[in-house]
């Protein structure tokens, strides 16, 4: 067996790992945005472990979207959590309404930013935090992007688009300037499987 099967057969052996009992299961918050649920749990073991804590948010998706001459185009927006203007990656929540995650990011790419596009590649999800949140945050790359209509005006999300090299935009994501970690691993992960992760050799540090 080589070193990779071994490694393949390890981490999907998970029967020393069992899932936990909920017992007990409560709504705190209910909205339209964030549902907070408190389980009571009990461990294989047999330990109890109540309140846990549970956001149920809904899935989100993370727009990488490139243009004809290699720029790719993040936004900047207010942060309220951390009182930061934060610079990322287009992207929102997963309406109901949505047939899929690739036309939320068609959907989300043209509110935020006025950016259309015709060639879209679903890259993959990711779990924002397994250990408390219920979402995905699913990646989508938008190839060959041009501005086709006026942003939305919507007074509660005032973005700045900004257009740069891809290149410009690895370094940034090295040096620390994109702070929104959901939004580091899905450009790491969307421009690796464009073709286009070219790490520059003097890249800053965090």
């Amino acid at each position: 067996m080589s070193s990779k099967d071994a490694i393949a057969s390890l981490l999907s052996d998970t029967a020393d790992l069992p899932s936990w009992q909920t017992t007990r299961s409560t709504h705190l918050v209910h909205d339209r945005w964030l549902k907070v649920r408190a389980d009571n749990c009990v461990t294989a073991e047999g330990v109890e472990i109540a309140p846990y804590y549970v956001l149920e948010y809904p899935d989100w998706v993370e727009i990488v979207a490139l243009d004809a001459e290699d720029h790719i185009y993040l936004v900047q927006q207010y942060r309220h959590g951390l009182g930061v203007v934060a610079l990322e990656l287009p992207g929102g929540a997963v309406d109901a309404n949505d047939a899929s995650p690739v036309e939320a990011a068609a959907r989300e790419l043209r509110e935020e930013t006025g950016l259309a596009s015709a060639d879209w590649n679903y890259v993959g999800k990711l779990a924002p935090n397994p250990a408390t949140h219920t979402n995905y945050a699913h990646i989508v790359i938008a190839r060959n992007v041009e501005l086709a209509t006026k942003p939305a005006d919507d007074p509660t999300e005032r973005i700045r688009l900004i257009r740069m090299p891809i290149r410009q935009a690895i370094e940034l994501a090295l040096e620390g300037k994109m702070i929104q970690v959901i939004h580091v691993a899905a450009l790491i992960l969307a421009l690796h499987k464009a073709g286009k992760w070219d790490v520059p050799a003097s890249s800053g540090k965090l």
